[in-house]
């Protein structure tokens, strides 16, 4: 097949135009004059026939026809980038700063990361974590993971994990027992683990039992997944925690599955960029291409990522 494709430097123009709102910073970012980002411009919109822009006073806004047009263009450009340094790698080096919940980045993220970096031995990482999302700014980060609903104020999000989460305990819990658990409503006999910011999980999951409860006095509140699960493989207590983060401690015995009754949560992990960020720098779109390869091919099940 033969593409009649439009003149790609009127293209780089157009993009570089659209995410700056202006020809000037346009035409600072590719090194060229303000006269030929314009002319290169008004070159794509005669191939195409259509106007893109509205020339302001001071300034550009893009027409009905620019708006939906850029989308594509600039996925475009990120799947070729993509594609070339995953095939040819990266020339020179980069750095690239990641931030995840401290849950997320200890016992999701880390294990994974070195795959990444073999990869792409030329980027400089830096992997933050944190236990609220606002402790630090966005700007200073490059891939933001967050744990919630995707309604951060001035922020885009991308769903990549839906969650579910199951009760775990110390084995010896169950040696205890002269029967192993049958019933849900059996687990609050037992003090239990709430994790801060999620507490109403147990709540919630004691209600598929029709049973109500409040925090007992005897329950621990912990603001992290990794204080949760070091108390219940060294107690007796019971926590109730996401699939993903369990499955180490379950293949060395440390915990096991009470009763293997699952439920869905409505909190999920997002990616998150700021809003006014047109796109991702060159190591975040290599870092995002790379980590939707990586679920498909470890058929994880919880991947939320559009296909």
């Amino acid at each position: 097949m033969k593409y009649q494709l439009p003149p790609l430097n009127g293209l780089l123009a157009f993009e570089a135009a659209a995410r700056n709102e202006n020809f000037a910073r346009a035409a600072e970012e590719l090194s060229l004059s303000q006269a030929t980002i314009s002319h290169r411009v008004r070159m794509l919109e005669k191939h195409l026939g259509y106007s893109l822009f509205e020339r302001l006073p001071r300034g550009l806004k893009l027409t009905e026809s620019g708006k939906a047009y850029v989308p594509s263009i600039r996925t475009a450009f990120e799947q070729i980038y993509s594609s070339t340094a995953g095939i040819f790698g990266r020339i020179g080096t980069g750095s690239l700063t990641i931030r995840a919940p401290v849950s997320y980045a200890s016992l999701w993220l880390s294990p994974m990361i070195d795959h990444f970096l073999k990869l792409y031995p030329g980027i400089s990482l830096r992997l933050i974590s944190s236990v609220w999302a606002d402790e630090l700014a966005s700007d200073e980060t490059d891939i933001d993971f967050r744990l919630g609903y995707g309604n951060w104020e001035n922020c885009k999000s991308e769903m990549i994990l839906k969650e579910v989460v199951i009760p775990v305990c110390n084995p010896r819990l169950l040696n205890q027992k002269s029967n192993a658990f049958k019933q849900v409503r059996e687990l609050a006999e037992f003090p239990l683990i709430h994790v801060m910011g999620i507490e109403d999980l147990w709540i919630k999951y004691l209600a598929l039992a029709d049973l109500k409860i409040d925090i007992d006095r005897r329950d621990i509140r912990v603001d992290s997944v990794v204080s949760a699960l070091e108390i219940a493989s060294s107690s007796d207590r019971i926590a109730l925690l996401q699939k993903h983060f369990i499955r180490p401690f379950l293949e060395s015995n440390r915990l096991v599955v009470p009763i293997n009754i699952e439920m869905e949560i409505e909190q999920a992990l997002y990616l998150v960029q700021p809003q006014s960020e047109a796109t991702l720098i060159p190591e975040a779109i290599l870092f995002r291409e790379w980590l939707v390869e990586y679920l498909a091919d470890t058929n994880d099940l919880g991947t939320g990522f559009a296909q």
